[in-house]
């Protein structure tokens, strides 16, 4: 009886110091040989997956900040292919969506997760969605921050948004030198690509915010990486939307059954009718509009944001997140 108490106790406890001893962060080679870096935060047996924005940031984007999710469960992060800790590819048809969705099931084999729950921040929003309608059976939840626009309408009504407020804000000097920084051929350029995104960023991040004080908080690092990897940043940004097209991924939304939570905050220079078109054409989702929030949740308003993802994690929406009819999407 003795032995076999041990043997059940041992059973029981192995996971756990499996889960311990396991590698905190380190590579995983894609299906067509790029080398992808994940880091894992926190312990326990619920697992979140947290997929960056950009494309071409790192998971120091939104690592600091987003450090609360890690205190009830196991967070994953991956530098997507091209930027930071993970290969840095040149090469434009390595680049594109469809080796994006496969990478991100290459971190659902890697850690061998029968299904996965995601958090796509800005671009890595659009990046989930990809993959969710590629990929619904593998799918257990989807929460889309501030997400990028679903198709290339509103992507133009966004850039033509953010014109206006760069000019609302800046002189014309100011904004001829922010259509120098912007251009990824400056960043390959330049002797000090990290000067370039020190700036790009300064310019960029405050038209971006419902208060502008409210970046004094913001503790992770959009600049983060190699002198190399920082160098390509807008450079496999603009290759990733060019390998976009003209797409419009709303009517194969239909496929994905999971619950999704969309999450967006009023002041985003992404309009409002973008995250209410993601909402309605989810089967299960639910749209949470942040009032005094713009493309920065996690630093603006952290108690809204982090309740609202601790009570949809567990199995509910948020009380004020409401559906969104098909509609008043258009």
């Amino acid at each position: 009886m003795r032995k076999l108490l041990f043997v059940f106790t041992l059973i029981l406890w192995w996971p756990q110091l499996s889960s311990a001893q396991a590698p905190r962060e380190g590579h995983i080679v894609t299906p067509d040989g790029v080398k992808l870096f994940y880091k894992v935060v926190g312990s326990g047996p619920e697992v979140l997956i947290v997929v960056h924005g950009g494309p071409g940031n790192t998971m120091h984007s939104v690592l600091n900040d987003f450090a609360p999710l890690a205190e009830r469960r196991t967070v994953i992060y991956y530098d997507q292919r091209g930027n930071g800790g993970s290969d840095l590819i040149r090469d434009r048809d390595k680049l594109s969506i469809e080796n994006h969705v496969a990478d991100l099931e290459a971190v659902r084999k890697h850690f061998k997760l029968d299904k996965v729950t995601l958090l796509g921040n800005s671009w890595g929003g659009l990046l989930i969605s990809f993959y969710a309608v590629a990929h619904p059976d593998r799918v257990e939840r989807l929460i889309l921050q501030h997400p990028a626009e679903p198709n290339q309408g509103f992507l133009i009504a966004a850039a033509d948004d953010l014109n206006t407020r760069l000019r609302a804000r800046y002189t014309e000097e100011q904004v001829k030198r922010w259509g120098f920084v912007s251009n990824p051929k400056t960043w390959l350029d330049a002797k000090d690509p990290l000067a370039i995104c020190r700036e790009f960023f300064t310019i960029l991040l405050p038209t971006y915010v419902f208060r502008v004080d409210s970046m004094s908080r913001f503790k992770s690092d959009v600049c983060a990486g190699s002198e190399a990897a920082v160098r390509q940043q807008q450079f496999v940004n603009d290759q990733v939307w060019r390998s976009l097209g003209k797409y419009n991924i709303l009517p194969s939304l239909s496929v994905v059954k999971a619950p999704v939570l969309v999450i967006h905050g009023a002041a985003d220079p992404i309009p409002v009718r973008s995250s209410e078109a993601w909402a309605a054409n989810f089967p299960n989702a639910r749209l949470l509009l942040i009032k005094n929030a713009g493309h920065v949740s996690q630093v603006e308003t952290p108690e809204i944001f982090f309740r609202a993802v601790e009570t949809f994690l567990k199995g509910d929406f948020p009380a004020a997140a409401k559906v969104v009819r098909s509609e008043s999407a258009k």
